[in-house]
């Protein structure tokens, strides 16, 4: 091979060739974009007092788990999906009445959450469990009341002020934005 022109020519196959493969194999290792697979419209519905059922979508097929638990900074109970999808809808069962629960969703090594924080819901005490409907004289039923999401104003919930003890007591009546309303009530701004 001592012709230089053949050479050169070799030379930008070969690169052209390995660039080609590189560009397929990141494609391979990093697949679709990270928002494709970031969870969007996650909802808790169907709370009873032993269950509840999570949804969201993907922009691309993704197997989750659902981390959850009783305390936002302890979510060690795992609820994996079955398959892939972009549509994911997920039972919890075996949940405790009248108990507040934070859950986050991974996905591969991403964790995602709401904004930082968990996202929680309550399960239903015994008291609030399903009643057989009433006779109605019009329909001969009474329909089944529309379940809503109720928010708390952050009034009735944690009344600590030190952050120490809101700390302690996340979980038993005082949230993570307790908490962080504390830490920012401390950190002076400029």
């Amino acid at each position: 091979m001592n012709n230089p022109v053949l050479t050169k020519i070799l030379a930008i196959v070969i690169g052209i060739i390995i660039f080609v493969i590189l560009v397929f194999a990141a494609f391979r290792i990093f697949g679709s974009r990270a928002a494709d697979s970031e969870p969007a419209d996650v909802v808790v519905s169907s709370i009873e007092k032993n269950s509840a059922q999570l949804s969201w979508a993907t922009g691309a097929d993704t197997q989750a788990v659902v981390e959850y638990g009783t305390s936002p900074t302890a979510l060690n109970f795992f609820a994996p999906e079955a398959t892939k999808g972009k549509t994911h809808s997920l039972d919890l069962t075996l949940l405790s009445p009248s108990t507040t629960y934070y859950f986050d969703i991974r996905i591969g090594d991403k964790k995602y959450d709401n904004g930082g924080v968990p996202w929680t819901f309550t399960t239903k005490g015994a008291e609030q469990s399903v009643i057989a409907p009433t006779s109605s004289p019009t329909t001969g039923t009474q329909p089944t009341p529309i379940q809503t999401l109720q928010i708390s104003d952050g009034t009735e919930g944690c009344t600590e002020t030190d952050c120490a003890k809101i700390k302690d007591k996340l979980g038993k009546g005082c949230s993570t934005q307790d908490y962080f309303l504390c830490i920012r009530a401390l950190t002076p701004t400029p």
